[in-house]
């Protein structure tokens, strides 16, 4: 049942990251997209605006004036449809008379604007007047008497050139939009790279300079960037330096006095020195780890089961609720760590540990649960270097879990701290996979 479970939640979290991937506000939040948005949108507006004109000012007047034309040609046919010379007449005005014409050859006039203008136009004649087309002509007609049927040439009205119209402003949106894009594209990309090697720094790795360039605005934030970047990685050097010189300063009285203990003779009295010097080094020990400029390590592939089963071995309190097991990729030696320093500090406060390790789609959640006190330290005092709670201020040195969220953010992971159902601290840990 749990398993069907850990299933249906990884499939249902599946279906939500591709929704996300493509939703649309994904999509419209891009400095890339909106810019086209600034330069296509009015470009599409004007194309609007002027076949609204054409149509209004021009083609509809064109048609319309066509249509008075062909129905008072028809009109004075009709008229004069006794002359023995009407035939030559019609032939000046290209319209074919004729009596003999297949009514079921002929269909609807498809150009609607044409149909309404030329019925509009031949009320003028007779109401029972039609007008319908075949291939090359349209026919004219009255539909009660089926006596003449007057055919004009359709490239009297139609022309080619309104086709060409169409075709040139949508291929001129087209191409400007996509000029448009290839420049702003361009423009953009030095802030592309720009994120990329933020996001990257942000998250403790090390990151070179940026060259310089696109617009002049563009460059100068990527000078200041630069600046800031050396400044800050000076700071960082500076401080780990000093703090690498004190601790490596305070380890060798450390060892001398651990020597000198070995000439006392009250047990009690060397045992508790001991103790204390161990104590120190194991703080020591802790503030070289926090210093430690942690570089790239290579992936390695685990199995996640047998991972939680072998970091479980260590730790007697500890007790595994679930473990789904997955062949996957990471930085294991800082996995191993991370996952090391929170079980560690579960394990001074606490007499039962639990833990549940799943994989639901592409990440994988680790939660780790105690039985102790808890704590009364929000999450951002929590993760803060040398913070520690009022009923702890002798014990550790408050850098346990700040060596972890540097961890885990080197391995783009998540960590979230909350009160446990058991009574301690509930740490969550999520990792890409």
């Amino acid at each position: 049942m749990r398993s069907q479970r850990c299933n249906k939640i990884g499939s249902w979290e599946g279906i939500q990251n591709i929704y996300l991937m493509f939703k649309w506000s994904n999509f419209s939040e891009s400095l890339l997209v909106r810019s086209v948005y600034l330069i296509t949108i009015p470009i599409v507006l004007v194309q609007i605006i002027g076949i609204i004109i054409f149509f209004e000012l021009h083609w509809d007047l064109v048609l319309k004036r066509n249509a008075q034309s062909i129905s008072n040609e028809i009109k004075i046919l009709e008229m004069e449809k006794d002359s023995p010379s009407l035939d030559n007449y019609a032939n000046t005005l290209q319209i074919i008379r004729t009596d003999s014409f297949d009514i079921n050859e002929a269909e609807q006039v498809s150009n609607w604007i044409f149909k309404k203008r030329m019925k509009h136009s031949l009320g003028q004649i007779s109401e029972n007047f039609e007008v319908m087309e075949n291939k090359t002509h349209f026919i004219f007609f009255d539909k009660k008497k089926l006596e003449y049927f007057y055919m004009v040439p359709k490239k009297r009205v139609e022309t080619k050139t309104v086709g060409g119209f169409f075709l040139w402003t949508i291929a001129v949106s087209i191409i400007l939009s996509l000029i448009s894009y290839l420049f702003i594209k361009k423009q953009i990309q030095p802030l592309k790279r720009l994120g990329i090697i933020t996001r990257s720094f942000g998250r403790g790795i090390e990151t070179p300079n940026l060259k310089p360039t696109g617009s002049s605005e563009v460059r100068g934030l990527i000078k200041d960037f630069n600046n800031m970047h050396n400044n800050i990685n000076s700071t960082l050097d500076n401080q780990r330096n000093m703090l690498a010189g004190i601790s490596h300063d305070l380890k060798t009285p450390l060892t001398r006095i651990n020597l000198m203990i070995e000439e006392i003779n009250n047990e009690t009295l060397k045992n508790s020195i001991s103790q204390n010097i161990s104590e120190m080094n194991t703080m020591l020990n802790h503030y070289l780890d926090f210093i430690k400029n942690e570089k790239n390590e290579n992936l390695d592939e685990i199995n996640t089961s047998n991972f939680i089963s072998n970091l479980a071995q260590n730790y007697k309190k500890l007790e595994v609720l679930s473990n789904n097991g997955k062949r996957i990729f990471i930085r294991k030696n800082q996995i191993t760590r991370a996952i090391m320093n929170i079980l560690d500090n579960a394990d001074k406060f606490a007499e039962k540990i639990f833990i549940n390790s799943n994989i639901f789609s592409n990440k994988w959640k680790i939660e780790i649960e105690d039985n102790g006190p808890g704590t009364n330290l929000s999450q951002e005092q929590l993760i803060r270097p040398f913070v520690k709670g009022s009923d702890q201020l002798n014990q550790g040195t408050g850098l346990g879990l700040s060596i972890v969220q540097k961890l885990i953010k080197l391995n783009n992971g998540e960590l979230d701290f909350q009160k446990s159902s058991h009574g301690g601290l509930k740490v969550t840990v999520i990792l890409q996979i």
